[in-house]
């Protein structure tokens, strides 16, 4: 069992929820898909978080954003970029500035093990193509195309903010109406899941999102589905958690370099 978090944007108290969740489960094992940081308020906090929890972390656009350009961002997102750049590199010590800016610079893109991939946007273009939901049903070529790029089984994203599964039909499912929701059961399909966000949900739902992966059992019988399968992986649960999402809507509206966009939107999960 291990667990999968995406789109912190710098929101500590989501990511303290979080993160206490995983904790309460057992969970020792934990994979970011990256946007650590950007919009919110805490992108020290954290990113010292996620290099001290994760087994890895994935670049995210954001992520890649305050390490190079912030190319088509729109405004209130490049302002956000360049202020938590800002404050990154004005941290007094200097080996732990050096030390966060390696890790985002070492950020790998794309990772895949036991016909597994994560990303962050897309199978096709790991950092910043958004796959909506509507895509299903507006642009299917779009999707289909992504399903091609996959030798793996399964693909986890994030970068929409929006939980759920895309099946190669394609068709998309968001977590309540699965058929044993909040749980995905993997059989034998090809999908794309994604985890949603920590910081910053855009299904109208402010509560902070991640999955947690159970493993299928060890006896002979799961281990022959594992292989006919081709992925060790039984089922994807999905989470919601309330955090305190007014203390984080107060912090970004403190600061004058953040647009206050970014903290009131929290509170509607837009």
């Amino acid at each position: 069992m291990y667990a999968i978090i995406s789109d912190i944007h710098s929101n500590l108290e989501a990511l303290e929820t979080v993160l206490a969740d995983i904790d309460k489960r057992g969970i020792k094992e934990i994979v970011c898909l990256g946007d650590v940081i950007g919009y919110g308020p805490n992108p020290k906090e954290c990113l010292d978080l996620v290099r001290s929890r994760c087994r890895v972390c994935i670049m995210g656009n954001h992520d890649h954003a305050v390490l190079y350009e912030p190319c088509n961002f729109n405004p209130p997102a490049e302002r956000a970029a360049y202020w938590t750049r800002q404050l990154l590199e004005s941290e007094p010590d200097k080996k732990l500035r050096n030390e966060r800016w390696r890790f985002l610079g070492g950020l790998p893109i794309r990772m895949e093990e036991n016909e597994v991939l994560y990303v962050h946007a897309s199978p096709r273009r790991p950092i910043n193509e958004y796959i909506f939901p509507e895509d299903v049903f507006t642009n299917p070529q779009k999707v289909m195309a992504n399903f091609e790029r996959m030798e793996a089984q399964l693909c986890f994203v994030g970068h929409t903010h929006q939980p759920g599964v895309f099946l190669d039909d394609p068709y998309f499912d968001p977590p309540a109406e699965l058929p044993d929701s909040p749980y995905f059961e993997v059989e034998e399909e090809r999908a794309i899941i994604n985890v949603g966000s920590v910081g910053q949900p855009r299904d109208k739902d402010f509560r902070a999102s991640y999955v947690v992966i159970h493993d299928r059992g060890r006896g002979p019988k799961d281990a022959l589905t594992a292989v006919a399968l081709g992925c060790t992986i039984e089922s994807v649960e999905f989470v919601r958690l309330e955090y305190d999402v007014e203390k984080t809507v107060q912090k970004i509206l403190a600061e004058p370099l953040l647009d206050d966009l970014l903290g009131t939107r929290l509170l509607e999960g837009r």
